[in-house]
């Protein structure tokens, strides 16, 4: 999928991907250090794989390359032990940099599922990450990695990610923030930085506890280059709009998919049919068939004869952008992203301004916005409390500061032209700026991030497989071709 993906890229940027990710992934050491270290190697235990230690002289960059078949899940050097690296031959590059007067390691996992050039590669963006937050705590090695193969969408997984062998710190989705805190996997943990706003704060709440710094928020737009989507005020107006496509096309580009990504859109159309005050009945099985209907109505405007790309799985499994790209190049009217697939309408259009209408997605009668939130979390059992706990808290003021969100959401770790990711920032300052006001795409999400309700943040895995089943199957009944069987996968 990755080659795909940078293959995509590429041609639309040319020359600016000449100087992408590496060939093969690898662990760069950086010693700035005054003395040389020595560094010991570790495979998974599942793969014992011996490697050979390594020295990295004072003042030089070593390049390791996993072994065959392998991965380096950990490196020590000079007592210091970096875990859970995931470095495997497809990638992502690890980065670690020595500065001789590191005392211990902060271990992170950072959100992955946002735009890059070529998909995938955080390279600068975590050597700017490492280089901020070293720089302003040297006594600390700080080692992140940002790769999807850290499945915070497993609910399976996550208490593994949160244990003592696994991170310190990680940016995950709050949907299952409840199920994490009842088994006593997060540290409760304060605000530091920069004031969050209250969607994010109670999508990080759980038993009045919080136990999440809120990060980014998410949101569902629907874009369109039909300016009358502006006065849409519910999904009968949508739908209305989406009518009058042209032979061409088809009315909308969409992924309405996925074991995750169905419950989630019936949540929405639910709280928008009976109010965000009835959202735990959303969870209830079987599904509501006035919801149903609803959502089926707009699934049917993807309809291309017998053909339904947003229903029958071909989306769901298609690279990051694909959806856009359909909708950029006039494949079809109407596509419905989160804010940041703005990156790759702009990506995909170059020649015309990518500036297209855009509002939340009205799923029902009586449009009330829902905002899913990302957030950082701490391991109780490795970083719940003393330096740790202080070093994660300085990591997470930084990652959170209005500075470190304009790099990110700016895209100012990809090459200049590179179209902004547009993420939507879970603090009040970012959205003061005058740079923020002024930009079109924030013009237009601002109304929504500022009086959107915080999506449910209790779902299980027993829930969630159950909802993606029973959702699905009652849409299959009204729109046939829906794929049921192969949905797992990220929102």
């Amino acid at each position: 999928m990755m080659t795909a993906i940078r293959a995509m890229a590429c041609a639309v940027l040319g020359s600016l991907c000449m100087s992408g990710a590496a060939l093969a992934a690898e662990l760069v050491i950086r010693n700035d250090g005054p003395a040389s270290a020595s560094c010991h190697f570790q495979a998974p235990a599942t793969s014992p794989v011996a490697m050979p230690d390594r020295t990295v002289a004072a003042g030089a960059t070593i390049h390791v390359l996993p072994p065959p078949g392998s991965l380096i899940d950990s490196v020590r050097c000079g007592g210091l032990t970096a875990r859970a690296m995931r470095i495997g031959p497809a990638g992502p590059n690890g980065f670690l940099r020595l500065n001789g007067r590191q005392t211990r390691v902060l271990n992170v996992a950072l959100y992955p599922f946002i735009p890059s050039l070529p998909n995938g590669n955080f390279d600068r963006l975590i050597r700017h990450v490492v280089a901020r937050y070293q720089a302003e705590n040297q006594d600390v090695l700080l080692h992140v990695v940002m790769s999807e193969s850290v499945d915070i969408y497993d609910p399976g997984t996550l208490a593994g990610l949160l244990s003592a062998g696994g991170y310190d710190v990680v940016e995950l989705d709050t949907l299952y923030l409840g199920f994490l805190a009842g088994k006593g996997l997060l540290a409760p943990v304060r605000v530091t930085g920069d004031a969050p706003l209250p969607a994010g704060r109670a999508a990080a709440t759980y038993d009045h506890v919080l136990y999440g710094i809120p990060s980014w928020l998410c949101l569902d737009f629907a874009y369109a280059d039909d300016a009358a989507l502006a006065s849409a005020r519910s999904l009968s107006d949508f739908v209305k709009i989406l009518s009058r496509r042209g032979r061409k096309s088809r009315g909308l580009s969409a992924d309405f998919s996925g074991t995750t990504r169905l419950p989630s859109l019936y949540i929405d159309a639910y709280a928008q049919r009976y109010g965000t005050a009835r959202l735990s009945d959303a969870m209830k099985m079987p599904p509501d068939d006035a919801v149903i209907d609803a959502l089926a109505t707009l699934v049917r405007a993807c309809d291309e004869g017998p053909r339904n790309v947003c229903a029958d799985g071909t989306l769901t499994r298609a690279p990051d952008g694909e959806i856009e790209r359909a909708f950029a190049t006039g494949r079809s009217m109407a596509d419905i992203g989160f804010s940041e697939q703005s990156f790759y309408i702009a990506l995909y259009a170059p020649k015309r301004a990518a500036r297209p209408t855009m509002i939340p997605v009205p799923w029902g009668p009586h449009p009330a916005p829902l905002l899913y939130s990302d957030a950082f979390v701490t391991s109780r059992a490795s970083c719940g409390s003393g330096r740790c706990a202080e070093d994660g808290a300085r990591f997470t003021t930084l990652m959170t500061g209005t500075a470190m969100k304009n790099y990110i959401a700016f895209s100012g770790d990809l090459p200049a032209g590179t179209p902004p990711r547009h993420l939507l920032v879970a603090t009040r300052p970012f959205w003061q700026q005058p740079r923020v006001r002024r930009d079109p795409i924030y013009r237009q999400a601002a109304d929504a991030v500022a009086q959107g309700t915080a999506f449910p943040n209790a779902l299980t895995q027993a829930t969630r497989d159950r909802m993606a089943r029973e959702v699905c199957l009652a849409l299959k009944a009204r729109v046939p071709v829906y794929d049921c069987g192969d949905t797992r996968g990220p929102m």
